[in-house]
């Protein structure tokens, strides 16, 4: 008995080579799309921090000195007499924590200063925390 039909399809071996082909591609492609998230939430601290040391600059200017740093961020973000404030909220960072202002030790500077990934503050050489430039 003859089948005037032929059955197509793909043979194990062209299914495997196409399969490699595309994890070649993603080994190649995947580093760049994964990466993106981490590069947006770098950018916005960075922007962050511009917009907070900004307002210090600007605090300093009316008042001749900075606010003391653990009060330093809700005094920008309080209205003053005039009813306008230097931000317009409390700054969060991309992982969900308030931003901190600290004294530089030794010096009449600050710093702004963002928990990272891990949430936490912490003062040893190997948190994630990121810092910004000296404010002085």
């Amino acid at each position: 008995m003859r089948h005037d039909r032929e059955i197509k399809a793909f043979t194990l071996i062209e299914i495997l080579v196409a399969l490699t082909i595309i994890g070649l591609l993603l080994t190649f492609v995947a580093p760049y799309v994964f990466d993106r998230p981490d590069q947006a939430r770098k950018l916005k601290v960075q922007n962050d921090f511009l917009a907070i040391t900004t307002a210090l600059n600007l605090y300093k200017l009316d008042n001749g000195i900075y606010p003391e740093a653990a009060v330093a961020i809700d005094i920008l973000a309080k209205q003053n007499k005039s009813g306008a404030s230097y931000l317009q909220k409390i700054p969060i960072d991309p992982w969900n924590t308030p931003y901190r202002i600290v004294q530089v030790s030794g010096r009449d500077a600050l710093q702004v200063v963002s928990a990272g990934a891990d949430m936490e503050f912490s003062s040893s050489q190997d948190s994630d925390d990121i810092t910004s430039d000296v404010v002085e």
